[in-house]
């Protein structure tokens, strides 16, 4: 009892440890830790005046440590251009006048200008840090300062690259797909949220403002979150392992399927609570529309959670259709309740799409697929 109890704590810290990031994280300072010592071990042996300067190397080994190794590549070359167009700058500001206020000035001027280039990306503010460095601490030895300076940072980047692409390099898939899972949770109480406004009558511009900035926001994370998982397969060579393609292929497909069902929930918010028989501001809607309504909604909701089969939504939903077919008043509820019936529609066959054939804890199926082996 005592070792199962041992076991089930132990289980529940992994799984927070892998949930909350910790896992990716303590790989990746591992990692970065490790390259920016053998970076400074490697610099302290490179032949020339660059062995005058190893202290660059830590720093770009740091540099070429990205969540991705195609993000590193990017990474270390942007910024070895920047700090090569930084020590052109500074070159060219030494040849008009000695170095002073003037010359930082120009240094940084130009530094930045040049820098505003969006080629350039993370390289843009090393070229004019390059170039007060070249300026300030070369000074009379700019010429070895400068080449000291560009190739310890290349032997750093070079061994930072190394290190992330034979060491475990990171593919990003389950951090997406729990992304994705998350979001359906944010789904499921915007629903229930609307389903408690069709039964009270009062709604809140201001709280739905709130939540539809939640909805966005975790949408905007999870296509961040499986454009990073896209990446995390470039130059990586567990990408080839068997299957990572087609799981990278069904997150995406999952993610636009979602990003659908945000679109339609966003659009019953605003027939609903906005423009539908609430916004009206004369009490608690029609009954006769707003009960099957606000019982599609939890429903819907309780599937997008994984509580209830799917086919309770399509029960509900078949309950609006029915009580809009026997309805012979008031139609400007008539045509709010048909357009919100579209979304529902809309809502319930994208998270189909969303989840269909996934091993999640949430969305249609999820009891079903509870049994199935785990990524």
């Amino acid at each position: 009892m005592g070792f199962d109890h041992v076991a089930g704590v132990g289980t529940r810290l992994w799984r927070w440890s892998r949930t909350s990031g910790t896992q990716p994280r303590l790989l990746h300072a591992a990692k970065a830790a490790g390259a920016a010592a053998l970076a400074w071990f490697v610099a302290r042996h490179v032949p020339g005046v660059a062995s005058e300067y190893p202290y660059y190397a830590p720093l770009g080994a740091v540099i070429a440590m990205q969540t991705t190794v195609f993000a590193g590549l990017r990474s270390g070359i942007q910024t070895l251009v920047g700090i090569a167009l930084g020590i052109g700058v500074a070159g060219f500001t030494m040849w008009v006048g000695d170095p002073g206020i003037l010359a930082v000035a120009l240094a940084v001027g130009i530094g930045v200008l040049v820098g505003g280039f969006r080629v350039l990306g993370e390289g843009s503010s090393w070229v004019s840090t390059a170039a007060l460095f070249v300026l300030l601490v070369g000074g009379a030895h700019a010429e070895g300062y400068s080449l000291g300076y560009l190739v310890q940072m290349a032997v750093g980047v070079v061994v930072g690259l190394l290190v992330n692409f034979l060491v475990f390099p990171p593919l990003h898939f389950w951090d997406a797909e729990h992304r994705i899972d998350a979001v359906n949770g944010v789904l499921a109480d915007h629903l229930d949220g609307l389903a408690g406004v069709l039964r009270e009558g009062k709604r809140d511009v201001a709280a739905w403002d709130r939540q539809q900035d939640r909805l966005d926001r975790a949408i905007a994370d999870v296509r961040s979150r499986v454009s990073i998982a896209h990446e995390s397969r470039k130059i990586n060579p567990r990408g080839a392992l068997r299957g990572s393609r087609a799981r990278l292929q069904q997150d995406g497909a999952r993610f636009r399927a979602l990003e659908r069902v945000a679109w339609y929930t966003t659009d019953l918010t605003e027939l609903v609570a906005r423009s539908g028989p609430v916004a009206e501001g004369i009490g608690r809607p029609d009954p006769e529309f707003a009960d099957p309504l606000a019982t599609a909604l939890d429903q819907i909701a309780c599937v997008i959670r994984g509580e209830s089969p799917e086919d309770e939504a399509d029960r509900a939903i078949a309950e609006v259709e029915r009580a809009l077919d026997a309805s012979r008043s008031n139609p400007s509820h008539v045509a709010v309740t048909s357009a919100a019936l579209v979304s529902l529609r809309g809502i319930v066959e994208s998270e189909r799409r969303a989840t269909a054939d996934i091993d999640t804890k949430t969305g249609p199926f999820g009891s079903a697929r509870s049994a199935q082996t785990p990524h």
